[in-house]
């Protein structure tokens, strides 16, 4: 086994599994989450919180399936400061282009990471559970993939947000999260026109001072 390089950080982490899902593995053989009851459009699944990490850190969590090494370039997300955004037990949400979930942040919990796991169409007990991840990782950094989810407007590639032509960004950004919409909006320069977004896009145009 290899030295750890020095100052390295190894932290051991338990992972708190909301009791509404459980980790189970996927019918690619992935770690996934899925749903332990029912739930309409609409219903909040579960709250969790984000946490920013740096790339160097190692982190083994401890799941009901066992002790998973964190795969930091697999598992978190790039931020535009530099540091990675980790999500612990919601590391493991696969990504689908038809998702059964959005992530709904309310007011006063942004600055903590805070995010809410909303289902986007009826769920049944035993279904995945999935997410976009075209609408929170701008460039996929370590991990981009050949999507496996079979929907009909599978967007193939996924290599992040910032990688999708302008005319695909344009139809997601709405569900975008601030961060990835702020990045959106400075990096279409001219071509983004605030007549070209809908009506909730340009409420935060002014809402984010952009």
């Amino acid at each position: 086994m290899a030295a750890r390089p020095m100052g390295m950080r190894e932290l051991t982490e338990i992972a708190v599994v909301p009791p509404q899902i459980e980790l189970c593995p996927t019918r690619h053989g992935y770690l996934g989450i899925f749903a332990k009851y029912d739930f309409k459009k609409g219903t909040d699944i579960y709250s969790h919180a984000s946490r920013p990490v740096a790339e160097d850190e190692v982190i083994l969590l401890v799941t009901p399936r066992g002790t998973v090494p964190i795969d930091i370039k697999v598992h978190t997300v790039r931020r535009a400061d530099g540091l990675r955004d980790y999500f612990g037990f919601d590391s493991f949400m696969n990504h689908s282009c038809a998702p059964n979930t959005i992530s709904v942040v309310y007011p006063g919990d942004a600055e903590n990471g805070r995010y809410a796991t909303q289902a986007a169409t009826d769920i049944k007990a035993g279904d995945e559970i999935t997410c976009n991840y075209l609408l929170f990782d701008w460039d996929c950094d370590g991990h981009s993939f050949d999507c496996l989810c079979g929907a009909k407007e599978c967007f193939g590639r996924i290599g992040g947000f910032g990688n999708l032509p302008f005319e695909k960004q344009l139809r997601l950004a709405d569900g975008l999260d601030d961060p990835t919409f702020a990045r959106f909006v400075a990096s279409s320069g001219e071509r983004l026109k605030p007549s070209a977004l809908s009506l909730e896009g340009q409420l935060r145009l002014r809402k984010l001072g952009l």
